[in-house]
């Protein structure tokens, strides 16, 4: 019996791995708060948000340092003023970069009366998407920005706003402002990375406030339920969680939202096998990059602190592969450093390199590259030394997995699978799903359900097939965008039917380029892969229910760790711990 538990859970990859390799498993806990966010403080991109909300943190940090006193909170704080007058001095290099001739000071303050023209053109003619951006901008206006350098921050990130959605202003003297200022895309960028770092700052004050009001609890029961209160009225939110209550079996009271507030010590010793990562935004090539220093990077340091609390016999670490390259490797540097400090033999190399396993060498014809850390505790002995698993060939194409492809004549009725899958004819060997080695052969088994059967996708007939894809066909409108070579700097060659699959993301269903995203065509049409495809295309059977919205199915598909890799990594774990799991 394996003790399983998991952070960043998502849909359950690992625990559909053990069902899928028939490893009888109990799940101790999970945690994951399916991005739903606690209601932190929001910085406009503006040059007097900014300077207001870095005078209101220098305050608070201040005012919490003098109510903590352990040493680990101390030291956090203390990162904290580092990072603060870091974002400070980020922000008077915008302002020095914000001079103004004695003539332009004098355009700045009549276009500020006269913009408003330009807002409102573009929040009645833009698109519902690109409104909310305009929106913002006009109530930065009203509120009457005070410095001459906050006006023509504004104006700035007015006129590039504009010349992004390809609207002429009204007024020439901004396109004048615009041009003088050659480097006014930096500019803006500078502005709103300020804004997102103190963004970043606030939550970070608030794990360390919420974790010293924790520690003042005794239990871990009102611990629990100091958090779950936290996130209060938004457990309609959380579609992660649905689909993993609805699909594996753990109490809601082992069910957690968020491992920074989790305390590993009350699952000391009771954990054999430990999964998890940290959320891939603040390394993947598609985000900023930002890495360790973003709130959601530092969310590794969590995923280190649990292991050395929780002492699991084994934990798998998996992440992007960016994070090799982030911080010109200093980031992963530093991961290396914190695994050696656990207390575990750590396996992240495979053949001299790196441990970036892709979807695509274990069965998924997927490109998906994904890194992952193993490690052994220290007093666990090894029958032989891990090593991650080989590639083998790929045998199916991406078309093997459509619903359209498959034939149902050899499908078991829902009254068959609930015999085969049971647990006393798994176990009495009446029956065998996706065995090495064949059962003996019965006479009519198709008839009494005996014997070998393996996992498959399962399909009904074309007609109906038809007619649950159609939702999923694309408009001639939609065709064209998604089949265009690109627009302004965005190039991409668009291709379709791919044999192997582009990476799955979690923004599929917002349909991006051909380039990008994966499009089939069946009977002569074009469509996007249903959610189904999605979950098949990251190792998940048809038996895994679906519970949620579509857009909501797409999202944790993209999120999730493909199934059969790591069915091949637990096949060399138990190669080299034996019986180190009983």
């Amino acid at each position: 019996m394996i003790k399983l538990a998991t952070v960043f859970s998502g849909i359950g990859a690992i625990e559909h791995a053990l069902d899928r390799m028939q490893l009888e498993h109990e799940i101790v806990f999970a945690c994951d708060n399916g991005d739903v966010e606690l209601e932190m403080p929001k910085v406009r991109i503006d040059v007097d948000s900014m300077e207001r909300e870095l005078e209101i943190l220098k305050k608070t940090i201040k005012k919490v340092c003098k109510k903590i006193h352990d040493e680990e909170s101390v030291d956090y704080a203390t990162q904290l003023d580092v990072m603060v007058a870091g974002v400070e001095n980020e922000y008077k290099k915008l302002i020095e970069k914000l001079n103004l001739t004695e003539d332009n000071s004098a355009i700045v303050e009549t276009l500020m009366s006269e913009v408003g023209v330009d807002i409102a053109s573009a929040i009645q003619n833009t698109t519902a998407s690109k409104r909310k951006k305009y929106q913002e901008l006009n109530s930065i206006l009203e509120s009457k920005p005070s410095s001459i350098e906050a006006k023509l921050f504004f104006l700035l990130r007015l006129a590039l706003t504009l010349d992004e959605d390809d609207f002429v202003s009204s007024t020439k003297e901004l396109e004048v402002i615009y041009a003088q200022y050659k480097s006014a895309k930096r500019i803006v960028k500078s502005g709103r990375d300020i804004s997102e770092r103190l963004e970043m700052l606030h939550d970070k004050l608030f794990y360390l406030e919420t974790n010293n009001d924790l520690r003042q609890l005794e239990s871990y029961e009102e611990k629990k339920a100091y958090v779950d209160k936290l996130y209060a009225g938004k457990e309609s939110q959380n579609k992660v969680k649905q689909s993993y209550m609805a699909n594996y079996k753990l109490s809601e009271e082992n069910f957690h939202w968020n491992v920074a507030f989790l305390d590993g010590k009350q699952y000391a010793g009771q954990v054999d096998l430990f999964v998890g990562g940290s959320p891939c935004q603040s390394f993947s090539l598609v985000g900023k990059q930002r890495g360790l220093e973003d709130t959601r990077g530092t969310l590794f340091y969590e995923y280190a602190r649990l292991v050395k609390e929780i002492q699991p016999k084994v934990f798998i670490y998996e992440n992007v592969k960016a994070i090799l390259s982030n911080d010109d490797g200093r980031t992963w540097e530093t991961m290396k450093e914190v695994f050696s400090t656990l207390g575990y033999k750590v396996y992240y190399t495979f053949n001299g390199k790196p441990s970036v396993l892709n979807a695509r060498d274990y069965g998924i014809p997927q490109n998906r590259e994904r890194m992952f850390v193993v490690g052994f505790r220290g007093d666990i002995e090894l029958e032989q030394e891990f090593e991650f698993p080989k590639p083998i060939p790929l045998e199916k194409k991406m078309q093997d997995f459509l619903l359209d492809n498959v034939s149902g004549a050899y499908y078991l009725p829902k009254k068959g699978v609930e015999f085969v899958t049971s647990e006393k004819n798994l176990t009495k060997r009446y029956t065998q799903i996706d065995g090495e080695v064949a059962l003996c052969q019965k006479k009519n088994q198709q008839f009494n359900w005996h014997g070998d059967f393996v996992f498959v996708e399962e399909n009904n007939d074309m007609e109906k097939t038809m007619e649950d894809l159609e939702k999923y066909f694309l408009s001639e409108k939609v065709e064209k965008y998604v089949m265009a070579t690109g627009t302004k700097n965005f190039y991409s060659r668009p291709k379709t039917d791919l044999e192997v699959a582009r990476p799955l993301l979690t923004t599929m269903h917002k349909m991006h380029r051909a380039g990008v995203d994966n499009y089939v065509h069946t009977n002569g049409r074009l469509r996007k892969l249903t959610p189904r495809e999605c979950l098949r295309l990251m190792g998940f059977c048809d038996s895994f229910k679906i519970v949620v919205s579509d857009t909501a199915m797409y999202q944790q598909a993209g999120n999730s760790i493909v199934v059969d890799v790591l069915i091949a990594i637990m096949k060399q774990i138990i190669k080299s711990i034996g019986n180190g799991f009983c």
